[in-house]
């Protein structure tokens, strides 16, 4: 094996092994937001003995503009299997679809050298955390990942022409269509690629299993009341929001930049739609894929635009599309810049070394995203096992907290699911933060809106950021100063849109803190608090007027 092939592999290999890393550390066996009741109330109806025509009808239910087939399988298999369910196998399924879609490119027949290049292309672009919300959170993984895996399955059988590929890619394209509505854009796309290979027989055959899937789709199909579905005169903020989404991977979070870079990703996907001579089965299967991914992005944008808002980032589970395409994108064109080359030239190592800078900025900018996962359902649980319901938790797991009490004691009692005891919950236990050599400064924006020293445990909740630097997730920490001594300690992050439309700067969304500790964690004294920053090389804080007491006096 040459040193190149080392190297190729190599950075194929270590952004899987951290994504696979930070997964096994912060998923947790929790059930959240959405889960409550695509997983936990519909094993709840087929627990209390759903036979037939509703078991149908609740596997094919509408749910925000979705028909959630392929998971709905899943969960309910798990259960007929195990009697239950784990929210950490469905998570770490949900990751296995990932990379199911990087072993179906990088797979198959073709020379080595391009398929090394694709690998290492696609594993630094895409295995990344700023997918966090899908790779930690097994209600976006199973159907945000599952639905491009079966998209690129269908569309790699028809790039084929083996005896059974219509039938795989007719199964593949009905389950993309439902496991999320932009799973639908896979029928056209594939008929374009049948009917320019001159299989006409085929592609009539997969009009009408297309024809089929639809009807059954849009039966009794309904909109969510809340989606207020666009018209017209919101087609520019439409366009606008499906070339930010088309944007967003290599923007990082800039969200005025990502417009500009999708733009020019659409840009570049119709010169290479445009120069198709000589192209390999492949190539074929990456530009189909490209395809879709921009209209997935169209669809997504049609659906969402008006629910986002100008100081909140793109959710999270939607930049997967984004990073796909580029991923195929820069593969397309480096392939087709080494088409009459027999060796690599020198500026492919400063594609891959550009590539390899973007993965790490990318896990920078998101490098809490797992631990304040886990701490928020650690957190959630703890306050259900000590209160007797999620109505207390600092970040709830389900918007009407009362239902989430009602569901959680009914799944206990009939042993189809049980939450973590709390002593269980340790990997996210309150860190204390080093302070080697900390540096004070004076330029910090904030504000704390508690600071409430009570029996046992001091509160503070806040909000914070750097003038001059870009504010991340996970970043805070708070200074507990006295005479002699400072302490610092891990802040549980939470967003705060209205700080970010007050000073009119978007990653300020970020800026938002809280912390519980408990009086044990500090020896017994007079404390000032502060605020520390921790991104950076160098340790900076800022101290705030405030003051508690730990010791016998706290919360008088």
């Amino acid at each position: 094996m040459s040193w190149r092939a080392c190297v190729y592999g190599l950075l194929a290999t270590l952004p899987i092994a951290f994504v696979a890393m930070e997964v096994a550390t912060w998923v947790r066996n929790i059930p959240n937001w959405d889960e409550f009741d695509t997983v936990l109330d519909f094993l709840l109806a087929l627990d209390s003995g759903a036979r037939g025509q509703e078991i149908a009808g609740r596997l094919l239910a509408v749910q925000n503009e979705h028909r959630m087939l392929a998971s709905r399988l899943l969960f309910a298999t798990s259960y007929w299997i195990s009697g239950g369910i784990n929210f950490i196998a469905l998570a770490v399924i949900g990751n296995l679809f990932l990379l199911g879609i990087f072993a179906r490119f990088v797979g198959g027949r073709s020379e080595t050298a391009p398929r090394l290049r694709l690998a290492a292309i696609f594993s630094l672009t895409v295995f990344q955390l700023q997918h966090h919300e899908s790779l930690f959170w097994a209600g976006a993984s199973i159907d945000h990942f599952f639905v491009i895996l079966a998209v690129v399955v269908a569309l790699g059988a028809l790039t084929s022409a083996s005896r059974w590929s219509l039938a795989v890619g007719c199964t593949a394209a009905f389950l993309a269509t439902f496991s999320l509505a932009h799973g639908l854009l896979v029928w056209p796309i594939g008929m374009v690629l049948l009917w320019s290979g001159g299989r006409r027989r085929e592609c009539l055959l997969w009009l009408a299993a297309a024809a089929a899937s639809a009807a059954l789709f849009f039966l009794d199909f309904q909109i969510n009341p809340g989606h207020r579905t666009p018209g017209l005169a919101e087609l520019p903020a439409i366009v606008g929001y499906w070339l930010t989404l088309a944007g967003s991977s290599p923007a990082l979070g800039n969200v005025p930049l990502a417009p500009w870079l999708g733009a020019l990703l659409v840009a570049a996907t119709a010169a290479l739609l445009a120069l198709r001579r000589g192209e390999q089965a492949r190539e074929r299967l990456a530009r189909a894929t490209l395809v879709w991914c921009l209209g997935a992005m169209a669809m997504i944008a049609w659906g969402r635009a008006l629910l986002a808002n100008d100081y909140t980032p793109i959710t999270s589970r939607y930049v997967i599309q984004s990073s796909i395409a580029w991923a195929l994108l820069a593969w397309l064109l480096v392939e087709r810049a080494l088409a009459q080359r027999t060796r690599e030239p020198w500026w492919f190592g400063a594609v891959l070394a550009g590539l390899v800078g973007f993965n790490l900025a990318a896990n920078a900018a998101h490098h809490g995203a797992g631990r304040a996962f886990a701490q928020d359902a650690e957190k959630a649980v703890r306050a259900y096992h000590r209160d007797g319901t999620f109505g207390r938790a600092e970040t709830p797991l389900y918007p009407d907290p009362a239902r989430a009490d009602a569901v959680i004691r009914e799944v206990e009692e009939r042993n189809i699911f049980r939450l973590p005891e709390p002593d269980s919950l340790q990997l996210c236990d309150l860190r204390e933060v080093a302070l080697d050599n900390p540096h004070e400064i004076a330029d910090a924006a904030y504000f704390l809106d508690d600071v409430e020293p009570g029996p046992g445990e001091v509160h503070v909740r806040g909000w914070a950021f750097r003038p001059d630097h870009t504010s991340r997730l996970g970043e805070i920490a708070v200074v507990f100063r006295s005479a002699d001594a400072i302490f610092a300690f891990e802040a549980t992050s939470q967003l705060r849109p209205d700080v970010a439309e007050a000073h009119e700067r978007r990653d300020a969304i970020y800026a938002g803190f809280q912390l519980h500790l408990p009086h044990e964690k500090l020896p017994a004294g007079e404390y000032g608090v502060g605020i520390c920053f921790t991104s950076g090389r160098v340790t900076e804080y800022i101290m705030t007027a405030r003051v508690v007491v730990i010791g016998r006096s706290a919360g008088q």
